[in-house]
């Protein structure tokens, strides 16, 4: 086979692998690039909205927060018991998140036989200054996008479509790289504004590409391997069990010993005595959750999980289970990590940039870098429509097949390009909405988001225009993200100099990338001008 013909097939097979999942790519991308500040996010929005509360006793509403911020364990468990109907025989798991003293928790539907099994549901819970709230009364904005990113509104489903993009986009790297080789590096430093638009967006889309390739190629790996894992584990449990998935996840299940609630039990453990044993257990180890089996119960068990420090150990993770009555089970020493553990340990801090927390600002540091190459990605895959677009904008090709073909490319564009002011919207909202709204904070965030995306990729589409939807993008865009700073220093009175002063570095993050996304937007904006292919 000729060189001139596998240049063909690859070059054929990177364009319409590239083009077919052009917009659940950018889509994964572009949520996912706010996703690395999902908690940070967070912090943005509750910023000057409440007056943390030390005191308290065990009130639905106030849990205690000692004065070194370490969280009150034990009341916290027990805040979480009065917040639900018969806890006896439920699973408790809380989530300490990272560089807060927040908590996220999910607790389980009972196993209690006796309990009406119309009311048996599962809760969701937020902990932050002070408060323990339902789920939703603490939603966060970077909740949809962190749940968006992997189609988890799809359900199921959608994990395992996150999944095969991903996979295809691996696909597509390794065919670009093929197809480029020979020119990457000729190519590299050659830009010709004043080109046609496809030599344009061609030196555009083959450099970037280049710039962030590792950075691809690691995320191409890493979503492949959390979308299609569960997949790989299903097929793997059907041939083992000879498809009988039930015996597999109840083996699964009961792995870690007793899952059948035994006879009631009041738990006189103190949380916080067991919390202080974990983390001495093992020299800079730090506590990150808990999890509850079995609670009011003989044969609870309460686990402690966390990781000594990033500096100390890469795969630090370890944990301690203990009984009712407060007596270690069992340990899993930091560093001593099953194969299975270390890959998915391993995966996980590379996905979400949980690797370069050295230091008070080294975790924001590798989060904006990435932050950086998921953007560049996003311009990568755009660039990618235009190319592909005007490669078959010909007089050779027929007028009906060149208006199918700019038709389709206006689809992907217009619900791609849409994401950026409809997201700049929503984190307006998510900063206005009051006290008053917050049972229903989540719906409206959901509702507004979807609706708002919906309506303006229509709006795009029907513009009939790639250069005025690019410039559109670029001027609402830039616009609201310049005023999105504006809107948190007037309601918050905590305007991005004063955060940075007072250490909240979550809160100024979030200021300064919008406000670098709007200069850069509104920059682009005036320099972008309309070419004649």
């Amino acid at each position: 086979m000729s060189d001139k013909r596998n240049y063909n097939i690859f070059f054929h097979l990177h364009t319409v692998s590239g083009i077919t999942i052009t917009v659940g790519l950018f889509i994964i991308f572009f949520a996912g690039a706010f996703t690395l500040f999902r908690e940070e996010i967070g912090e943005w929005e509750s910023s000057g909205k409440h007056t943390s509360s030390t005191q308290g006793g065990l009130a639905t509403k106030e849990v205690a927060v000692s004065p070194d911020e370490k969280t009150d364990y034990t009341k916290l468990v027990l805040a979480l018991e009065n917040k639900v109907p018969n806890a006896y025989g439920r699973e408790f798991y809380g989530n300490r998140k990272v560089n807060s003293g927040k908590f996220s928790f999910y607790v389980s539907a009972t196993s209690d036989t006796t309990f009406d099994k119309k009311k048996n549901t599962n809760y969701r819970f937020e902990f932050s200054n002070g408060k323990l709230e339902s789920g939703s009364e603490n939603y966060s904005f970077g909740e949809l996008l962190y749940w968006l990113h992997f189609y988890y509104q799809l359900d199921r489903i959608g994990y395992y479509i996150s999944g095969l993009v991903a996979f295809f986009f691996f696909f597509a790297i390794i065919t670009g790289v093929i197809v480029h080789w020979k020119k990457t590096f000729s190519n590299f430093f050659v830009f010709r504004p004043k080109q046609k638009m496809k030599t344009v967006w061609t030196d555009a889309h083959t450099a970037l590409g280049f710039i962030g390739l590792p950075f691809q190629f690691i995320y191409a790996l890493t979503g492949s391997m959390f979308g299609l894992g569960i997949v790989v584990a299903i097929s793997s449990g059907a041939w083992i069990y000879n498809g009988d998935s039930e015996k597999m996840y109840a083996d699964i299940m009961t792995a870690e010993g007793e899952s059948v609630p035994g006879k009631k039990e009041r738990s006189t453990v103190d949380y916080n005595d067991l919390v202080k044993k974990t983390e001495k257990k093992w020299k800079n180890f730090d506590v990150r959750g808990f999890h509850i089996k079995n609670y009011g119960s003989s044969t609870m068990t309460i686990e402690f999980y966390g990781e000594e420090h990033i500096s100390s150990r890469f795969l630090g993770e370890g944990k301690v289970v203990y009984n009712a009555k407060g007596k270690e089970i069992s340990a899993q020493k930091p560093g001593e990590l099953s194969y299975y553990d270390g890959v998915w340990s391993s995966v996980r801090r590379l996905h979400y940039a949980q690797f370069g927390n050295i230091g008070s600002l080294g975790a924001y540091l590798l989060k904006t870098v990435y932050f950086i190459m998921a953007l560049i990605t996003c311009f990568v895959i755009a660039t990618g429509v235009l190319i592909w677009m005007e490669a078959r904008n010909k007089k050779n090709i027929s007028e009906k097949r060149r208006k199918y073909n700019n038709g389709v490319a206006l689809v992907y564009l217009s619900i791609c390009l849409s994401m950026l002011p409809v997201t700049a919207a929503v984190f307006i909202l998510s900063k206005v909405l009051t006290e008053s709204s917050a049972v229903y904070r989540e719906a409206i965030l959901n509702y507004t988001f979807f609706i708002g995306w919906l309506v303006t990729s229509i709006i795009f589409y029907f513009l009939k225009s790639t250069y005025v939807i690019n410039k559109l993008t670029l001027l609402v865009g830039g616009v609201l993200a310049l005023v999105i700073p504006i809107v948190n220093g007037v309601l918050s009175e905590n305007w991005f100099w004063s955060s940075y002063s007072n250490g909240e570095y979550g809160v100024f993050s979030i200021d300064v990338i919008w406000l670098m996304i709007g200069l850069v937007s509104i920059l682009v904006f005036t320099k972008l001008k309309k070419k004649i292919a």
